[in-house]
């Protein structure tokens, strides 16, 4: 049997609030899982993400990894970094989210090994920062690669 993991956005304070599945991630001026305009010169919000264990293989699964296969607009950035401690999103530059995104390339996030319905991943932390030469507006939904391995 094959694994089921959803993604699922965590917000609001030291991002304790959990959504239910996402199929996209979308890139906002407000905390939460819904889009939004971010103005040129600013920051998104940073997007908190895991990846909920919904049914498991008889092994468990382990080697998450995290993929952009988008064109982001020009002179749009997106960020990511992974942590193990939650924190409230903040709309300013991320201390946790300073490695650039590139189109094409897979990132590995989480090396640790899952085999219990309701287990989460490590927090992978996404934010796009909007330079000044673009246009300001709501950004297109990301629907990043996201996979794993049966351990």
């Amino acid at each position: 049997m094959a694994a089921t993991l959803t993604l699922r956005v965590y917000s609001g304070a030291g991002a304790a609030t959990e959504s239910g599945p996402q199929t996209a991630v979308y890139m906002s001026s407000t905390d939460g899982v819904t889009s939004g305009n971010i103005n040129a010169g600013s920051y998104s919000y940073e997007r908190w993400l895991r990846l909920k264990v919904d049914s498991l293989p008889a092994t468990g699964v382990t080697g998450f990894w995290l993929q952009n296969e988008g064109v982001l607009p020009a002179d749009v950035i997106l960020r990511f970094g992974v942590t193990d401690t939650p924190s409230t999103p903040v709309a300013t530059a991320s201390s946790i989210a300073t490695m650039e995104l590139t189109p094409g390339r897979r990132f590995i996030f989480d090396t640790n090994v899952y085999d219990t319905t309701g287990d989460t991943t490590r927090y992978l932390v996404l934010q796009e920062q909007v330079l000044l030469g673009a246009g300001s507006g709501a950004t297109p939904q990301l629907t990043p690669s996201i996979g794993w391995s049966d351990s």
